[in-house]
């Protein structure tokens, strides 16, 4: 199985909601707003963005990024966001869309792929948003500290090759 990304999300929608077609980076209409979800399905009310690396990198994707979130929220959708070091699994299924589903990624999750951008190079609202997502997936956050402990033993051992010093006490 692959890392999940961006497009691989759209074949694993199709897995996980057979009953349902997803539009794909598509002007939400009377949106008021050029900005494209990465997948909807308006029968379902639900958009689904998959949270690149940029999303904790560059600070205006993550504003642009939360004024989708809001816009859409408030036409009723109900907005699901997927952090890349996050891999979909029965327990981010339940987690993320309240549906029980066997659908499994046999990938990790964390910062497992060669070239994972790692949290060093998130700006501090990268960090912020880096955090909550933590916060937000608990039930496979020590899958994704273990992760990062393997990047720092990688790299001889020099956290801040993997870890700004803001956060380095979550390997502590």
């Amino acid at each position: 199985m692959a890392y999940l990304t961006e497009r691989l999300l759209g074949d694993v929608l199709g897995i996980v909601f057979p009953e349902h077609e997803f539009i794909h980076d598509r002007i939400v209409p009377n949106s008021g707003t050029r900005k494209r979800p990465d997948y909807r399905n308006d029968d379902l009310m639900l958009i689904v963005e998959f949270d690149g690396d940029k999303h904790y990198r560059e600070v205006s994707k993550i504003k642009s990024e939360e004024e989708k979130t809001i816009c859409y929220s408030n036409m009723g959708y109900r907005v699901v966001r997927i952090p890349y070091f996050v891999q979909i699994t029965p327990e981010t299924t339940r987690l993320l869309f309240d549906l029980e589903h066997d659908y499994t990624n046999d990938y990790p999750h964390g910062f497992i792929d060669e070239g994972a951008i790692l949290p060093c190079d998130f700006n501090e609202l990268g960090i912020s948003k880096f955090l909550n997502d933590l916060n937000r997936f608990e039930i496979i956050r020590h899958q994704i500290i273990h992760s990062i402990r393997e990047k720092i033993q990688a790299n001889n051992n020099e956290i801040e090759r993997v870890l700004p010093p803001s956060i380095q006490s979550l390997v502590d």
